[in-house]
């Protein structure tokens, strides 16, 4: 209980690295073995190579994420639209159906995780964020 209201109590942005972070080593993808999400970026390069854009574009909401995460000069609007291309680009993840198996060209089917839920689950609450912050802005 302790810890749920602790998680209750952070930030929309600490709520989200703290999901990202979890996703980072709970299961991204199940299949022929499970490739938990560190992995998942490990090898998400490979869509930006191949062309790939189911690989490819959740590869790329990653650095989104930590645009949005370390800018302190950026423009709240900016931030904001970075935020739902991020979202809209870590849900291209929902497609990959097979992730490669070795050099070859082998692959292995997979579907989507729990630590899937939980990546897209911290983009969104960086998102809030950014909304959270245009209102106070803007006095609304």
């Amino acid at each position: 209980m302790k810890l749920t209201n602790r998680f209750k109590n952070l930030s929309w942005k600490e709520k989200s690295v703290s999901l990202y972070t979890i996703s980072l080593v709970t299961p991204m993808f199940f299949g022929h073995w499970t490739l938990i999400g560190l992995f998942g970026i490990l090898i998400g390069w490979i869509g930006i190579i191949e062309f790939h854009p189911f690989i490819g574009l959740p590869w790329i909401a990653n650095i989104l994420y930590f645009v949005i995460l370390i800018s302190k000069k950026l423009n709240l609007k900016i931030k904001l639209i970075l935020a739902i291309f991020m979202l809209v680009s870590g849900l291209f993840a929902i497609g990959i159906t097979e992730v490669p198996r070795d050099e070859g060209g082998g692959s292995y089917d997979v579907t989507v995780g729990i630590g899937f839920g939980l990546w897209i689950l911290s983009f969104i609450f960086l998102m809030l964020e950014q909304i959270k912050l245009m209102k106070s802005k803007n006095g609304g």
